[in-house]
């Protein structure tokens, strides 16, 4: 049937007339079929709902991937009180510790590459499983590590490379377990917790080298973190990754599964048939082995080598680098405020170590709960877009988002934050500048937190729905250019600061990522369907 595709996106069919016909076979008539006149051509209803699993198997997985999510920025953030015990320790200067710091980012970038990319794949459980033993024999490989710096600068890289591609990960299993229309609600928690991370983790590594006097323990906590997760996903994780198991009712390949279900299936195949029936039990092992041998035949069909060069490619396309300015700015404009916290409450309040420490809590208060309230701002801005169209929210079968505006859905409510979001960031740079209470900008960290983990979490989310086969793939994307925007606002940070005064560079930052934000909202949502089936279409003839 031809079809149009209308200028919102959606498809617009038409009819045709069609004459009665005779069926044929071999030349007798057997049945004469009458059509009818009209008829109108609708795409197939879907064969299986999105996914099999239930509310409480989700909510499990919730609770696991927030486990797996404090990974990178536990180990990103508790290591930095250690830095003066390091130096001290390896007979070397604070600038060669800051190596190590250096090092840590470059594999964060690199690691979403290699490990996000092939979870596509491979399926995300064998990789949460390799990952979180490099990241905790690397853990148990510094705290064995005496005397060597440069084996503090391999091990603090392998730790980099084990934790790193968990968030991208993360947003590649909520992909596969929820719909678009409910995705807010699973993401808002879990990142939520994951930004949480960045604040407590000065507080716990500072807490513990003060109380133990040594770095040691810091990475004996990390150790003792990293097992505890890696036997969590062995036993409670099962493989969700649509390319392995499809919408979970595919079984798995024994890589994929649960330590516990290869437990249970050990000990069922195991057991002695008390009514003699070995003749049966034969042929049941039989039919496992065919199937086993066909699931792998089409498991070998359906992988590809995960290529780190297609997450890179991503940057470029015109509709997904402006979804990666979105979520990828504020992300580093919140690095900036919270590498700006020690020397402002030191030399402008004259807090102390321990107080300092404290002022990242009301920024991890505002992560935690811009994260949580986001995730339901998200569904139901997803509901309200689909209301204005006329369109039926699927939640069982999930909707065709190649004929949704998603990124209407996505960006609704964006221009009342960014417009809170830069007279926040104006402020906080200005009252830090006038010398006002203290209470002033602490109310405007929770502020900015909230308001840059909600755009952080909403654009990753947009940039999942519009790369629905690769998930994991597009958040290793958001990675890449948001390492990189950070690394770029740290850098510049102090010299600017230095040479403008706080005041001044916290109104530049935000009129640069403010003003960008709004022109990228602007064309995401006027040009955003548009250029994503542009892509599509060239990525078709390619």
């Amino acid at each position: 049937m031809p079809s149009d595709i209308q200028k919102d996106g959606s498809m617009a069919f038409q009819t045709t007339q069609r004459p009665s016909q005779d069926v044929q076979i071999q030349g007798a008539t057997l049945v004469k079929e009458e059509q009818p006149e009209h008829t109108t051509a609708l795409p197939p209803p879907p064969s299986a709902p999105y996914t099999i699993f239930t509310s409480s198997h989700r909510r499990l997985m919730v609770l696991i991937l927030i486990l797996t999510m404090l990974a990178s920025p536990l180990t990103a953030t508790i290591y930095l009180p250690l830095l003066p015990l390091l130096a001290t320790h390896f007979h070397v200067s604070l600038q060669a510790i800051n190596l190590t710091l250096t090092l840590y980012i470059v594999f964060q970038a690199i690691s979403p590459l290699l490990f996000a990319t092939a979870s596509d794949s491979f399926g995300r459980r064998p990789i949460y499983l390799i990952t979180f033993s490099v990241y905790t024999l690397a853990s148990l490989g510094l705290v064995l590590n005496r005397s060597s710096y440069a084996g503090l600068l391999v091990l603090r890289a392998l730790q980099s490379l084990g934790s790193s591609a968990v968030l991208a990960i993360g947003y590649g299993v909520i992909a596969d377990l929820c719909v678009p229309s409910e995705r807010g609600a699973m993401q808002g928690p879990a990142m939520g917790a994951a930004n949480l991370a960045v604040c407590i983790g000065p507080v716990v590594g500072g807490w513990v080298a003060l109380g133990s006097g040594s770095y040691e323990w810091v990475f004996w906590c990390l150790v003792i973190y990293g097992g505890s997760v890696l036997v969590v996903v062995g036993f409670g994780l099962p493989e969700t990754a649509r390319n392995v198991v499809g919408n979970g009712e595919r079984k798995a390949p024994w890589w994929g599964r649960t330590w516990w279900s290869l437990v249970m299936l050990w000990r069922r195949n195991r057991r002695p048939s008390w009514d003699g029936s070995e003749g049966h039990l034969d042929e049941e092992k039989t039919a496992q082995s065919e199937r086993s041998k066909e699931q792998s035949s089409r498991m070998k069909q359906s992988f590809k080598m995960p290529n780190p060069w297609t997450a890179i490619r991503i940057i470029f396309w015109k509709d997904t680098a402006l979804v990666l300015w979105m979520a990828g700015s504020p992300y580093a404009i919140w690095y900036c405020v919270q590498a700006s916290i020690p020397p402002i409450y030191k030399d402008v309040y004259g807090f102390n170590d321990f107080q300092v420490g404290l002022a990242y809590l009301p920024g991890g208060f505002g992560t935690v709960i811009g994260g949580y309230a986001n995730g339901k701002l998200m569904d139901w801005n997803y509901k309200v877009t689909a209301r204005q169209i006329g369109h039926t929210v699927d939640k069982v079968f999930g909707d065709d988002l190649n004929h949704f505006p998603i990124e209407k859905a996505r960006a609704r409510g964006s221009w009342y934050m960014l417009g809170v979001y830069l007279c926040a960031l104006g402020g906080y740079g200005w009252a830090i500048n006038f010398y006002t209470h203290v209470s002033i900008p602490l109310i405007l960290q929770f502020v900015l937190a909230a308001l840059c983990t909600a755009f952080q979490q909403t654009f990753n989310a947009l940039l999942v729905d519009i790369f629905p086969a690769s998930p994991s793939t597009a958040a290793a994307s958001g990675n890449i250019t948001r390492c990189a925007l950070s690394a770029v606002a740290v850098a510049i940070l102090q010299p600017m600061v230095d040479g403008m005064g706080r005041g001044w560079y916290f109104t530049l930052l935000s009129l640069v990522s403010g003003g960008g934000a709004i022109i990228a909202n602007w064309l995401i949502t006027t040009r955003g369907i548009t250029w994503r089936h542009q892509r599509l279409q060239i990525n078709n003839i390619n």
